[in-house]
């Protein structure tokens, strides 16, 4: 339950908001339903990868350029040895990372915010 409200509430927020908006997100959906820390961590962070995960392709599919290999230029900068991994592995890894740390770090200090003020 507590997945499917993250990924719900934080599509609509990010479809107005900034990318950063997931964060508040989980961190209150955290505070009011997650047990645990460990369970705030985890779902946040599956809610968050997957919400990231989903538009990314989106918009790689139906892109007139591609995102992918602009993004990844970014991160090889012209350095041999990456040149050969594939780019879409390269960007999905990279965001998926990020998007984990965004997301489960938010929703267990939702849950330890509400501990706190008990």
């Amino acid at each position: 339950m507590l997945y499917l409200l993250i990924l719900i509430i934080g599509g609509i927020a990010s479809y107005f908001g900034p990318w950063w908006i997931i964060a508040p997100v989980a961190l209150a959906l955290c505070w009011w339903k997650a047990k645990t820390p460990k369970e705030g961590y985890l779902v946040s962070a599956a809610a968050t990868v997957s919400l990231w995960i989903g538009y990314a392709t989106f918009l790689n599919a139906t892109a007139d350029v591609s995102l992918v290999d602009k993004v990844a230029e970014m991160f090889t900068g012209g350095v041999g040895f990456l040149s050969k991994i594939p780019k879409i592995g390269l960007v999905f890894t990279v965001m998926t990372l990020i998007a984990t740390a965004i997301g489960g770090f938010a929703g267990m200090s939702g849950v330890q915010m509400r501990r706190y003020f008990k």
